[in-house]
């Protein structure tokens, strides 16, 4: 059986907190998923927020809570997920696509300073599979910026945690995240009053359901394990990155001093993907493309130029890592990586 990409960080002992709200009937929102935004918030300096059945949901609020109206334009990147291009149609957004950074696939903050000037009115910022965006050439133009830290958790730049420098916060809690819910999404606000904002949209409309303190209470376990998810996933991509050097392929770069987290492992191929995904998974790994699910590799694509952007999405892979794999298994992924054709 092939090693999977991705797989929850989910074990035994972390199921006891939520087998315990199932004993105590607290099974919708309550005061465990509140716990679990105090928890987030508190970790990354944001003065409080909101926890939601969906990252749809959180967006949604986010750009409402910034009092957002139709026709106003947003900035984001090309490899963005789609699901963002869809949230702003839905409001009557503008969205303003800016290309990325060849080497890192991070929002490229010279694309950015191109687009400001017509007329945006804020900037999405994800880090995209761990790497850490420029937040401080980003919050130079003066727009609010929301930053989705969903991949980068547990990353920091100086004394600054990752998801600590925008005015607002999206933590996707999807399984495939570095903390997981099992599904859901946190949505933290750095200010007294933006955080009371965002409670109160979600708590006006029953539109925007809220995570149940069943999932809450796995977050909170995984929050708890952070640190020792961090460790592993750097020791893991070190142990990558060593046999990558051996073959004619890059990973990506993480500009700047962050220390960064990565969700999985991405690999910049020199050419297509097709022979690197049937050698791999001959060898028993899976790999799956990894901008698949983003703006630049839409049919459709917003018309902006994004060259960067599009060649990533044609030929970058992500292999397994997460904290739950076992010697044998980097072993038998660092050797893939090292002789890939």
């Amino acid at each position: 059986m092939a090693l999977p990409v991705f797989r929850p960080t989910v074990k035994r002992k972390d199921m006891d907190s939520v087998l315990s709200c199932i004993v105590s009937d607290k099974l919708g929102p309550g005061a465990i998923s509140r716990e679990l935004v105090s928890r987030a918030a508190h970790l990354l300096g944001h003065s409080g927020g909101a926890a939601l059945g969906s990252a749809f949901l959180a967006l949604s609020v986010a750009l409402e809570s910034l009092g957002l109206a139709r026709g106003d334009a947003v900035v984001l990147p090309a490899l963005a997920p789609s699901l963002w291009l869809r949230v702003l149609l839905d409001k009557g957004l503008v969205p303003l696509v800016a290309d990325v950074d060849p080497e890192s696939a991070a929002i490229d903050p010279q694309e950015v300073a191109k687009l400001v000037p017509r007329g945006a009115k804020a900037i999405l910022v994800p880090h995209t599979l761990g790497i850490m965006a420029d937040m401080e050439a980003l919050r130079s133009h003066g727009l609010p910026v929301l930053e989705d830290a969903s991949q980068a958790l547990g990353g920091r730049l100086g004394e600054q945690p990752c998801g600590g420098a925008g005015d607002l916060c999206l933590l996707s809690l999807d399984p495939d995240e570095i903390v997981t819910c099992g599904g859901g999404a946190l949505l933290l606000a750095r200010g007294r009053q933006a955080a009371a904002a965002v409670r109160r949209i979600v708590e006006s409309s029953p539109m925007y359901s809220q995570l149940a303190d069943m999932n809450a209470a796995l977050g909170i376990s995984q929050l708890a394990a952070l640190e020792r998810f961090v460790l592993a996933r750097r020791e893991i991509a070190f142990a990558y990155s060593q046999s990558l050097l051996k073959s004619r392929h890059k990973s990506l770069l993480q500009r700047g001093d962050a220390e960064h987290v990565l969700s999985s492992f991405p690999v910049a191929l020199k050419d297509g993907m097709k022979e690197a995904r049937q050698y791999a998974l001959k060898r028993n790994v899976e790999t799956f493309p990894a901008f698949a699910d983003t703006l630049a590799a839409r049919e459709d694509p917003p018309a902006f130029p994004c060259p960067h952007a599009r060649s990533l999405a044609l030929r970058c892979l992500l292999f397994p890592l997460y904290p739950t794999l076992g010697r044998r298994d980097v072993e038998a992924v660092s050797k893939v990586l090292a002789t890939l054709p």
